[in-house]
């Protein structure tokens, strides 16, 4: 290994050591918080979470901080109510065991899987369900549908000895072997067919919920305030499924369940929703809720429905989606909502709702009254600020830049109308990390001169705070999606490159969250196009307002829709920048419209209804190959790495293996590493790979500019 490398790994090692905050639980009593940690391990090759428990005196100061303890194993836990109770599924996917913790022993376990009730319990975020009852008898989990086996239609029987002792086999059908039953994409491989369980803790019984129909897949169920039903969220399955990780456009609707199998389903038609939750008053179910189809994340609305519940229940609107911005109580500038669900315990005294949303370069945390729909900010200056319980009007937040690693921190929430004027308490130390004492943050709000609808977008620069006249190497980030949008935090790639030494520039173009639903639907059929000319415009303004940058040593980095716009720009800009690294790229929008889990995505972005009925659309195809960068291919200069992950269902591993032969076609130097991984990269090992070769290669090409 070079000399040059051992530093990057150095470096990198190091930053691995910083862990970042996931979750915090006050208990009831508000003296313990139990804060859960994660942590690169790079013996074990996975992420290790941990607990560490810290004692709160009545002011809201620090008593005492424990060790960590390690909770890895833990894919779901759930306190009950009384805290009497914790409920914990452990394991992986091949072996799954429900514990029930009382008071301090273990009371009971169960082997989930060995019961062959039904397949592994789902533990992902799109479809988590894990509840006590309200009387903490019960516990609500799903689960994937245990399908009968089924066997050739020839089979040779086997004789069994005389007087061995069997139960009769179960009757298998035959002939269904091989039937395609289809799940729901990129993360949720193996997930086709949720089943809602409850778990009878005096019976130590495992029981599935009937009534739910077969065309329905139900999600983030909870319990009734009295317990006598369930209400979830139920995905429609018909024609097919569509990849749900990072998609909030999925046709669904509220859903109702008794225990006699009675369901029940609101007339939300053309809608999509989110996080149904009741409020503590018990008058409220309340939801997030958008139009179906069209781009897969923008503006959600707050929704509220007053009990008892019917198929037509009288639904008001608390927060209506932003077009653009409009103005807190508090006198700030709101965006809209862009959050896909809330936490566990999010409600203050007076039915006031606590979340946190993107809000253009930073995720901030805000009050909403549910009767009145008035919001109110809680104001933080330096950086992001993230909800993570609320208990008796005390709030835990977790605080965070890209200079600092995670604190958390605490506050009691006023009376109505003066939640501005809090007290914080930081209960953990967060320092500059060591190297970024010189470095600094900085959002630029930047704007097009064209007459287009929407010509306003933002980016944040992240970097050296001066330095000799041209003697920093910049790096061109586009994010991903491309309805996402970078927030102010610390993340393991930005603090390798920055370590490094190199300036960032991350690109919030026209398209993102956190701007108004106006800047999300502007992009529709303009990708490959404002999106490329905002990260210009960004570009040339950080080479403007930062004079110790070095305009003869730009590079781009981008992922997913970043990495189709780093493609772009090395195609339309050859001589602008000098190495590119692109991660699972869009490089063909029109072959990517046939084998991703979201096609629709490819009609959408480039400005088409999606539909599978009759033939398809020849202007719809054309208008993706003009927006792909396979068109700009064979203008590439710029020495190119492609990382790519071949079981990618999103982008999948084909467009990055195209890009690779037509620009090496094409006297291209290009590089590029097939890992064993989806979309994300993101098992321990590939992503080190990745990161570390990256930025090898940023540095092997800018050395020989210089």
């Amino acid at each position: 290994m070079s000399t040059n490398a051992d530093k990057v790994v150095k470096i990198y090692r190091s930053l691995c050591s910083i862990p970042s905050l996931v979750g915090a639980k006050l208990a009831n009593d508000a003296t313990i918080i139990n804060t859960v940690w994660s942590q690169r391990n790079l013996e074990k090759s996975e992420n290790t979470k941990f607990m560490r428990s810290i004692g709160i005196s009545t002011d809201l100061s620090k008593k005492y901080e424990s060790l960590p303890l390690d909770v890895t194993t833990e894919l779901l836990s759930a306190v009950s109510p009384s805290e009497r109770y914790k409920a914990i599924v452990r394991g992986s996917s091949e072996k799954q065991f429900l514990e029930i913790w009382q008071n301090h022993n273990l009371a009971h376990v169960v082997d989930l899987l060995e019961l062959d009730v039904h397949g592994n319990v789902y533990t992902d975020g799109e479809f988590r369900t894990f509840e006590w009852s309200p009387d903490e008898t019960k516990l609500l989990y799903l689960a994937e549908l245990k399908v009968p086996k089924s066997e050739p239609f020839y089979k040779r029987s086997v004789k069994r000895p005389k007087g061995e002792n069997t139960e009769p086999e179960k009757p298998k059908t035959k002939g269904d072997e091989y039937l395609y039953r289809q799940d729901w994409g990129e993360q949720l491989v193996g997930k086709k067919t949720s089943v809602l369980v409850e778990y009878h803790l005096e019976k130590d019984k495992v029981e599935i919920l009937s009534g739910i129909p077969e065309d329905v897949c139900p999600a983030q169920v909870v319990y009734s305030p009295d317990g006598s039903y369930v209400v979830g969220v139920a995905y429609s399955t018909e024609p097919r499924k569509y990849g749900l990780i990072y998609c909030t456009n999925r046709l669904s609707t509220i859903f109702t369940l008794d225990f006699d199998g009675n369901y029940g389903r609101f007339a939300l038609e053309g809608k999509a929703v989110k996080s149904p939750i009741f409020t503590p008053d018990g008058k409220f179910l309340i939801w997030l809720q958008r139009d179906a189809e069209g781009p897969h994340h923008c503006a959600m609305a707050l929704m509220k429905a007053a009990l008892p519940l019917s198929e037509k229940p009288t639904i008001t609107t608390v927060v209506d989606v932003v077009r653009s911005e409009t103005e807190t109580n508090s006198g700030t500038k709101f965006h809209g909502l862009y959050n896909t669900g809330f936490i566990k315990r999010c409600f203050a005294s007076g039915n006031r709702l606590v979340l946190s949303t993107n809000q253009k370069n930073t995720v901030n945390t805000y009050v909403i009254e549910i009767d009145t729909g008035k919001i109110t900010e809680l104001m933080y200056n330096d950086g992001s600020q993230i909800v993570l319980d609320v208990v008796n009007d005390i709030i835990l937040v977790n605080r965070r830049n890209y200079l600092k690693p995670d604190k958390l921190a605490i506050s009691k929430l006023p009376p109505k109308e003066s939640e501005e004027s809090l007290n914080w308490v930081e209960l953990t130390t967060s320092q500059v990390v060591e190297g970024f004492e010189n470095c600094v943050y900085e959002y630029l709000d930047l704007h097009q001169s064209t007459d287009d609808s929407v010509k306003s977008f933002s980016a944040i620069y992240l970097g050296p705070k001066t330095g000799p006249e041209k003697s920093t190497n910049l790096i061109v980030w586009p994010h991903g999606g491309p309805h996402s949008a970078f927030a102010n935090n610390m993340f393991l790639e930005s603090s390798l490159f920055l370590s490094l030494g190199f300036g960032i520039i991350f690109v919030n173009y026209r398209g993102s969250i956190g701007a108004g639903q106006d800047s999300v639907e502007f992009l529709l059929g303009k990708i490959g196009q404002t999106d490329v000319s905002d990260c210009i415009l960004a570009t040339d303004t950080a080479l403007q307002k930062y004079p110790f940058l070095n305009p003869n040593g730009l590079v781009l980095f981008g992922g997913s829709h970043g990495g189709f716009l780093v493609a772009h720009l090395s195609g339309k800009y050859p001589d602008k920048f000098k190495a590119v690294v692109a991660r699972n790229p869009v490089i063909d929008v029109v072959s990517m419209s046939t084998i991703s889990d979201i096609p629709d995505w490819t009609y959408v972005e480039a400005g088409f209804k999606y539909t599978q009925i009759g033939k398809p659309s020849e202007e719809a195809l054309l208008a993706m190959r003009r927006a792909s960068p396979i068109e700009t291919a064979h203008q590439v200069k710029a020495p190119t790495m492609l990382q790519i992950g071949s079981k990618d269902l999103r982008v999948p591993a084909h467009q990055g293996l195209e890009y690779y032969t037509r620009l090496k076609a094409n006297g291209v130097k290009v590089r590029l590493n097939l890992y064993d991984d989806n979309h994300p990269l993101s098992q321990i090992p590939n992503e080190m790979d990745n990161l570390i070769n990256s930025a090898l290669w940023f540095q092997e090409h800018l050395a020989l500019i210089e």
